[in-house]
């Protein structure tokens, strides 16, 4: 088993690196040669898609801790009498739709590789002008791209349909709403994510936002229950009893560390920097308002997942403020000049650097 997770790893890192090959190219060319290379990513955005589609739908089934539990509706080892049994719906009509086409599971991952993918290039053709290559770059260096590909499946559509409506937002309001809705049939937790993006349209004050950030770092600091406050709240305490009093059982906590977590701290606090200083270096208004949700977003999740670190698997909830990372960084693929002390190669060197930590062990 060992040999065939490692043969996926090594195939995975090699298309990487021929990726990165390709953006420090591409970035060389846009940055100091100024020159327009937009057919050219057109063309490498989808080859690339496919390529990656193809290499997470047909993996075996022992690649990927979750891959084989994924499998219990196409392959019928559970059966599902009434869809008040599940909780996350969309992987149930996924392997339906799946069966109907053929028996072999690889059908059913390339499907679930194809709903994956297919919305981050599509989001990322309304999220920009140009250089889009380069913001897939971005996105398939984030340390949770391949795990959501082969692991946290559900949750990996989750997140490529919520990045798709967070595109939509500006341009076809009613179609973003509806792809939120998908994220969150796909599964649950993207709600919080969902809710603090639309709440942050109607948050003009930094200093709020600050505060927040800084009040649940003091929080975490003295380990405070968010549970215990979430279960007093009407409503809320319904959403959250199940998935989150799991998170703090005492056996859970016993296997896996709990606690203030520097390293997490650190780690989001750099792209709050990055992303406070890119905010301050965007001129154009528009542009400023869209990143301005961006930031908010990225800073309040993050405050909520400090408040978990008292939970175990905290680092689950860290994926919720995550993924606004390449909303954040997107801007830099935008322009050949500096946005605060970095430029596209600066970028370029982080999200390299990202991927090189989390998946060279």
């Amino acid at each position: 088993m060992e040999a065939i997770i490692d043969a996926f790893n090594l195939r995975f890192t090699l298309v990487y690196m021929s990726v990165a090959l390709f953006a420090v190219i591409l970035i060389n060319e846009y940055v100091y040669k100024r020159k327009n290379s937009d057919e050219i990513q057109n063309f490498l955005l989808l080859f690339y898609a496919l390529v990656m589609i193809l290499l997470i739908g047909i993996r075996d089934k022992k690649v990927g801790t979750d891959s084989e539990r994924s499998l219990i509706y196409f392959t019928g080892a559970r059966v599902i009498k009434s869809l008040s049994e599940l909780k996350d719906i969309g992987t149930y009509f996924i392997s339906m739709f799946a069966r109907k086409i053929s028996d072999n599971y690889k059908v059913f991952f390339t499907l679930n590789a194809a709903l994956y993918v297919t919305p981050i290039i599509i989001g990322i053709r309304n999220l920009t002008q140009k250089n889009r290559f380069l913001v897939f770059f971005i996105v398939i260096s984030m340390f949770f791209f391949k795990t959501m590909g082969i692991n946290t499946t559900r949750q990996g559509i989750s997140f490529s349909f919520f990045f798709l409506a967070v595109t939509y937002f500006d341009k076809k309001k009613w179609l973003s709403i509806v792809f939120f809705i998908v994220a969150f049939f796909n599964h649950a937790s993207i709600i919080i994510p969902i809710m603090v993006f639309l709440m942050s349209t109607r948050i003009n004050n930094l200093k709020v936002v600050f505060s927040i950030y800084i009040a649940a770092t003091v929080l975490s600091l003295v380990n405070f229950n968010l549970n215990e406050l979430l279960g007093k709240i009407p409503v809320i305490n319904v959403l959250v009893e199940e998935r989150l009093d799991q998170y703090y059982s005492k056996g859970a906590k016993v296997a896996y560390k709990t606690g203030f977590r520097l390293n997490f701290f650190m780690f989001n606090t750099i792209f709050a920097v990055i992303g406070y200083y890119t905010l301050k270096s965007i001129e154009n208004i528009e542009e400023h308002l869209k990143y301005k949700r961006f930031y908010v977003t990225y800073m309040l999740t993050s405050a909520f997942f400090f408040l978990m670190f008292s939970a175990a698997f905290s680092d689950r909830f860290g994926f919720l403020s995550w993924i606004f990372i390449p909303f954040l960084i997107y801007p830099y693929t935008q322009t050949n000049q500096k946005i605060g002390v970095i430029n596209m190669f600066g970028v370029f060197f982080i999200c390299f650097f990202l991927f090189l930590i989390f998946n060279l062990k």
